[in-house]
């Protein structure tokens, strides 16, 4: 009876022939050699990991952060006594009219970078870019302190502001001070340096003119009935020169010459036509800085005659600025708590980094240093 074909293979002589359609026994019990990491490979493994680490550092001190906001001043955080990725609750007043939006994507609301008032846009409030979030009723808001050149958006913002020109507003007496110094004090208390370039408009109220929206009743049904009525009441009405009425919303406009908007409330309340509202009359003016800075004492010119001081309220100064380096952002959307994965993380880089450490020494050892006798 014949062998089993592989029981006769094995017991085969050791050194023997094998036939050509067989197996060699031999080279099925060769061990593989084992893989080795390199010097580059652990090196640049380890590299990466200290790099990650380093770039983490920042969520992981906020998400170590207490659950409960730290009060700080507005002074403080200027003055650099506050330190940054801490959770903090600050008192102040977003200049909403400043306001710069941020967006990853087409499409995505991003954030409302908003500058605080009296604070030279120093401190920028980053809040949600939707309506959908509970509003802020006492100017008190928490939320992540960082410098505003460590936000993935600090490069497109400072772009913006430099070359988009925002409004602020200062007082007459302030933009006539300006006229020696270049630098307007605005209402919110920032001081800024002016440009020949930049354009500065204001409205004036006409002290001797008024305009009167009358809306049509049973009692007054029309235009002409109405100036009937102003005519008995002793005001020196005329229909006005564009769109004087509007029957959509049934309402007729009146132009009031050769009397103050203060009079002629005065003088339809006696006459009781409740059913009229007065409304002053205003000239716009925009000019340049350039120019405006060249008025004389008697008052602002702004392409006519002189415009005594006195009668204007506030002047809109139109500047295109840019962002300081040592701005502050307040990231009114972060909570310690939305950062609790950042521990883990790091746990895992510091296990991957000290491995591939020892596997460094170790190809180290074995691919430059000399091998002992």
């Amino acid at each position: 009876m014949a062998k089993n074909p592989s029981k006769a293979s094995v017991e085969r002589e050791a050194g023997a022939p094998v036939a050509r359609d067989a197996i060699d026994p031999d080279l099925i019990k060769l061990r593989r050699t084992r893989a080795k990491v390199g010097i580059i490979t652990a090196a640049g493994i380890l590299i990466l990991c200290v790099y990650f680490l380093f770039r983490l550092g920042p969520d992981r001190r906020f998400g170590g952060s207490s659950d409960k906001p730290t009060a700080v001043a507005v002074a403080d955080v200027l003055a650099g006594r506050v330190d940054s990725d801490e959770f903090v609750q600050l008192e102040a007043e977003p200049l909403l009219t400043n306001a710069i939006r941020t967006v990853k994507a087409k499409g995505d609301v991003g954030l409302r970078l908003v500058p605080v008032r009296g604070t030279n846009e120093r401190l920028w409030l980053a809040l949600p870019g939707d309506a959908w979030d509970q509003p802020v009723t006492d100017n008190r808001y928490e939320g992540r302190l960082r410098k505003l050149s460590d936000m993935p958006f600090a490069v497109a913002a400072r772009t913006y502001a430099a070359e988009t020109p925002r409004p602020i507003f200062a007082a007459s007496a302030a933009v006539r001070a300006a006229m020696t110094t270049g630098k307007v004090k605005a209402v919110t208390g920032d001081e800024i340096l002016l440009t020949d370039s930049d354009t500065i408009a204001f409205d004036l109220v006409e002290p001797n003119k008024a305009t009167i929206i009358a809306s049509f009743n049973e009692r007054l049904p029309s235009a002409q009935v109405w100036l009937t009525a102003f005519s008995r009441a002793g005001v020196p009405a005329k229909l006005a020169t564009q769109k004087p009425v509007d029957d959509a919303l049934g309402q007729a406009r009146f132009d009031v010459e050769a009397m103050s908007p203060t009079d002629t409330t005065m003088k339809l309340e006696l006459a009781e036509l409740w059913a009229a509202r007065v409304e002053p009359v205003k000239r716009h003016f925009s000019t340049t800085w350039g120019v405006l800075k060249r008025s004389p004492p008697a008052g602002f010119v702004a392409g006519g005659a002189p415009i005594p001081d006195a009668q204007i309220d506030l002047v809109g100064v139109y500047v295109a600025r840019g962002i300081s380096d040592d701005a502050y952002a307040l990231i009114t959307t972060e909570v310690p708590q939305d950062y609790w994965h950042v521990m883990p993380i790091t746990i895992v880089l510091v296990g991957i980094g000290l491995l591939f450490a020892w596997a460094l020494v170790r190809a180290v050892r074995r691919d430059l240093l000399p091998t002992r006798a």
